[in-house]
């Protein structure tokens, strides 16, 4: 499911992103597919050059690791991912099933992809209350005034 930046697109507000945050699906399968894409990516932590493997202990091309539900800061050959499973905000230790009960669905390049909703995308920028995170809610109440039916 797509969160962040491209989320904050997906619901009508346009700016551009360096990362693309998505939060699994944790069931088993799905963290097998996601880890198998993982590794033909031959992804790599941001920044882990400057950490030793001891504190970068978990391995996101495993889906045992992805199963224990931590975040990851990864370069892809196509950019920067920022792979989210506890979200600020969201009050569960896999933040996939609250999300999941009102995404939404939204197509990019042809295919079908889980966009959280935008009441939750509120919730989280609220929570981490980063400048970029206080602009978004700005323009994203511009564009969806919270008295709106949907907003």
């Amino acid at each position: 499911m797509v969160v962040g930046g491209l989320a904050v697109n997906a619901h009508g507000v346009i700016r551009s992103t360096k990362v693309l945050d998505i939060c699994p699906a944790p069931d088993r399968p799905n963290l097998a597919r996601l880890a198998g894409l993982l590794r033909e990516l031959d992804v790599r932590h941001e920044g882990a050059g400057d950490f030793g493997p001891q504190e970068l202990p978990f391995d996101p091309t495993r889906d045992e690791d992805l199963a224990e539900g931590g975040n990851f800061r990864l370069v892809t050959p196509h950019g920067l991912l920022d792979l989210m499973q506890w979200i600020p905000g969201i009050d569960a230790a896999q933040a996939y099933a609250t999300l999941a009960g009102d995404a939404e669905t939204a197509t990019a390049f042809g295919v079908h992809v889980k966009v959280c909703s935008l009441e939750h995308l509120r919730l989280m920028k609220r929570t981490a209350g980063r400048p970029q995170d206080l602009v978004d809610l700005e323009d994203l109440a511009a564009a969806h005034p919270e008295g709106e039916a949907g907003g």
